[in-house]
């Protein structure tokens, strides 16, 4: 048995996570604001555990507590594989220029994309320390944490953060997905140029069919 903890499965990149490692071999352990029904419906019907819990990861200061409960469902047996952790909860907003972005929007965007996902990994590590299993995390980055746009700080010094942070004794890996048709590509697209300059190339890539879809992208 492979037990994966995924963030962000209520809809985009972890919604297709989720959905492509639903296996009667694996453990889905599936964290989201709302639950996605149809990730457990399916579950149930391809015969794969799954427990969901419904949290807001940019409140970091319950996420120990998240862990205890999570761990207490895992029941880890002597013969189970691994144990995997996918770091795939994010948010763009606010975009805009920074001096124009409010101090509680600029503190939820940094919890939620790097102090959670450094909290999670820090959690998932305690409470598979003394366990015989093949632990690997997949953090999901972004090619903003490299490549800088105007009003996209927050986002980007988020992801750039979370690149450099280096854990021990799980491998690591952190990808970028690309331009993919998601939430946040829509949040982007319905920002004024005023605050965003490049939201009308954001804009022209979608209407010319050029962002690949979320199963195309983990497949």
């Amino acid at each position: 048995m492979k037990h994966i903890i995924i963030t962000g499965t209520s809809r985009g990149i972890g919604e297709a996570l989720a959905n492509q490692l639903l296996d009667k071999n694996h453990h889905l352990i599936c964290i989201s604001r709302t639950t996605n029904q149809q990730i457990i419906d399916q579950a149930l019907e391809r015969n794969c555990r799954i427990d969901y819990f419904n949290y807001d990861l940019s409140n970091i200061g319950g996420i120990d507590q998240l862990f205890i409960d999570i761990f207490r469902h895992l029941e880890v047996n002597s013969n189970d594989e691994a144990i995997y952790l996918i770091n795939n909860a994010a948010m763009l907003t606010p975009v805009s220029p920074i001096e124009q972005i409010e101090t509680e929007e600029i503190i939820e965007n940094i919890h939620l994309n790097l102090l959670a996902p450094m909290i999670i990994t820090s959690n998932y590590l305690k409470h598979t320390k003394n366990l015989n299993v093949d632990k690997r995390i997949l953090n999901i980055s972004s090619a903003s944490a490299k490549y800088l746009l105007p009003s996209q700080s927050c986002y980007s010094t988020a992801k750039a953060g979370l690149d450099s942070f280096i854990v021990h004794p799980a491998k690591v890996v952190a990808v970028y997905p690309g331009m993919i048709d998601t939430k946040l590509q829509a949040d982007i697209r319905s920002v004024s140029e005023n605050l965003f300059p490049y939201v009308n190339e954001f804009i022209r890539l979608s209407e010319d069919g050029r962002l690949q879809t979320v199963d195309f992208d983990v497949m």
